[in-house]
């Protein structure tokens, strides 16, 4: 399933256990409300390696990364400097 990308348009927090033990490997989020739904799964998706994110992003960054993610791409939408700080020092450490 790592060959597989999923597109979320509209998700919610059942739909996102669902993907807790798969090896998802690009995983597209549509808006904003899906990236936060997802921020408690992300980290252990261990075969992720492309993540595409969609929406406005205000506030901090509180998404913990996989160390398995290569590459963050930012499709549409806009975030507050604050939120593209705090997640450019989680991608450092």
């Amino acid at each position: 399933m790592s060959n597989i990308e999923i597109l979320v348009d509209s998700g919610s927090k059942e739909l996102f256990e669902i993907f807790r033990d798969t090896s998802i490997g690009i995983l597209d989020l549509r808006t904003a409300d899906c990236v936060s739904l997802t921020s408690e799964i992300l980290p252990i998706l261990i075969k992720l390696e492309k993540l595409y994110l969609w929406g406005t992003f205000m506030s901090r960054c509180d998404l913990q990364m996989p160390s398995s993610l290569k590459r963050i791409s930012f499709k549409t939408g806009e975030c507050s400097s604050e939120w593209l700080c705090s997640l450019l020092i989680k991608l450092v450490h």
